[in-house]
């Protein structure tokens, strides 16, 4: 089977050598065409990165763990088994961020919060790769009190997930991913990411949301769980996190893969 991830990193990783050449000594006859070259090889680089980002969508496989020692399997899967993780929370708690609290906090959430959520999540959109999206309309269930941060946070991940859908979560989480793989050169056959969460329901959301990237969606306790759904669809459960108990876990995944 072809590796297109590999293939992209012979290509990138010339193209990187291109651009990082230096022309402060060279003679005038030949500085304007190399600095030609230069130019072009950072315009391939940002076209080869959008490409290279696709092929890792193509081979990514979600590994959605939550639990009291999601801490501890998360460091040993990355340092051991070549995994990569991101917190799911992080898409949601980002915009909410871009918010000032003056304009939430002790109020009402509004359509114009929306607003502002959904103008924000326009430039991530494109920053990702989204072209169109469902609008992020405001309704009366959302007309709440917000307290602070945490309120809004709650807010934002439900009316994200229930107006856009939860997979833009792991759309998120693969451009970070590949941020990372492609200065590391990573041209694996499959490309593990591991999304954590201590919100469970958020885990159980995602387990649904992310099949419309992949197939390839596995739930992973690390530790105990609470969330009695969530350990009905748990594929591995680990009580005690181990560098062994990880490595169990992670063929397990390996022999379920689609």
């Amino acid at each position: 089977m072809k590796n297109e991830l590999a293939e992209l990193v012979q290509v990138i990783q010339k193209k990187k050598e291109i651009a990082s050449l230096k022309v402060d000594h060279e003679h005038f006859a030949t500085r304007t065409t190399k600095k030609g070259k230069i130019k072009r090889a950072k315009e391939d680089l940002t076209e080869l990165f959008l490409q290279y980002r696709e092929a890792l969508k193509n081979r990514a496989v979600f590994i959605l763990t939550s639990g009291t020692e999601t801490d501890k399997f998360v460091k040993l899967a990355e340092k051991n088994f070549g995994c990569f993780s991101v917190n799911a929370d992080k898409f949601y708690s980002d915009l909410a961020d871009q918010i000032n609290p003056r304009l939430y906090t002790n109020h009402k959430a509004s359509p114009g919060l929306f607003d502002l959520l959904s103008s924000h999540f326009e430039a991530r959109a494109q920053a990702i790769g989204i072209i169109g999206f469902p609008a992020l309309i405001f309704e009366s269930k959302y007309n709440k009190i917000l307290k602070g941060k945490e309120d809004l946070l709650k807010l934002t991940k439900r009316a994200f997930n229930d107006k856009i859908g939860s997979e833009v979560v792991g759309l998120d989480a693969i451009d970070l991913v590949a941020q990372k793989a492609v200065n590391e050169l990573y041209e694996g056959k499959i490309v593990p990411i591991i999304l954590h969460s201590e919100d469970q329901d958020l885990i159980k959301e995602l387990s649904s949301g992310l099949r419309n990237i992949t197939p390839n969606v596995f739930i992973v306790s690390a530790g105990d769980l609470e969330n009695e759904e969530l350990k009905n669809k748990t594929l591995s459960k680990i009580t005690k996190v181990t560098k062994k108990s990880v490595e169990e876990s992670l063929v397990k995944i390996k022999e379920n893969l689609k």
